[in-house]
């Protein structure tokens, strides 16, 4: 059994983070959450376990996520022995972060995932900062206060972004696109919002709000 490791914090300022969630990651790595979370399964990262608005999450280190970052550009280039090799080498330069890393024959230039990594995380910090919040915590959209997870279970739900801007014309198609990207890197614990609207659902007795 892979041992468990807990800290705990409430909130996390973006541009200070060192620690990243599935969701935050796969937004990072541009994929999808579930190949993360194969990879936090199979190793060789090690997630650690944080307490985040109460709840108990998997997260992984800057370095790990770098890791990811790396062989993910890499492919094929580097062997099962070779990634597990590539790791351990991070790890023991961290946190240094040179130019290079050697482990066995290799050499691995990583100036270019670095600054890569450093504009991917700015994007992320970007988004966030794109959202506001209610006094109970809420991600909104301004003005009118919308929130943002809401915005996303219509697109998920089929709902086009031309249909979404008809049931709410005071947002704007970048509104829009934020909330879509903020659900998909900061998703909402709990209970779903509905995947269509109330005015939808009258005009089409067929669309029935989901729970």
């Amino acid at each position: 059994m892979r041992p468990r490791f807990w800290g705990r914090i409430e909130s996390l300022p973006l541009p200070g983070t060192t620690h990243f969630t599935a969701a935050e990651a796969a937004f990072l790595l541009r994929e999808p959450i579930r190949a993360v979370k194969k990879a936090l399964d199979q190793g060789p990262v090690l997630a650690v376990h944080q307490i985040r608005s109460g709840i108990d999450v998997r997260v992984i280190d800057r370095t790990d996520l770098f890791y990811l970052l790396a062989v993910r550009t890499m492919g094929e280039d580097l062997t099962p022995k070779a990634r597990a090799e590539f790791y351990a080498a991070l790890h023991r330069a961290h946190p240094k972060c040179p130019d290079e890393v050697r482990f066995g024959r290799f050499r691995v230039a990583v100036a270019d995932f670095i600054d890569e990594l450093k504009q991917r995380t700015s994007a992320l910090a970007e988004l966030r900062a794109r959202v506001g919040f209610a006094a109970d915590g809420t991600a909104i959209l301004n003005p009118r206060g919308v929130e943002v997870h809401r915005i996303a279970a219509l697109l998920k739900g089929g709902m086009s972004v031309d249909a979404v801007l008809e049931e709410y014309p005071f947002l704007s198609r970048t509104d829009v696109e934020t909330a879509r990207a903020y659900a998909s890197a900061f998703p909402r614990p709990g209970r779903p919002y509905p995947r269509t609207t109330a005015n939808r659902a009258n005009r089409d007795p067929s669309l029935e709000p989901s729970s």
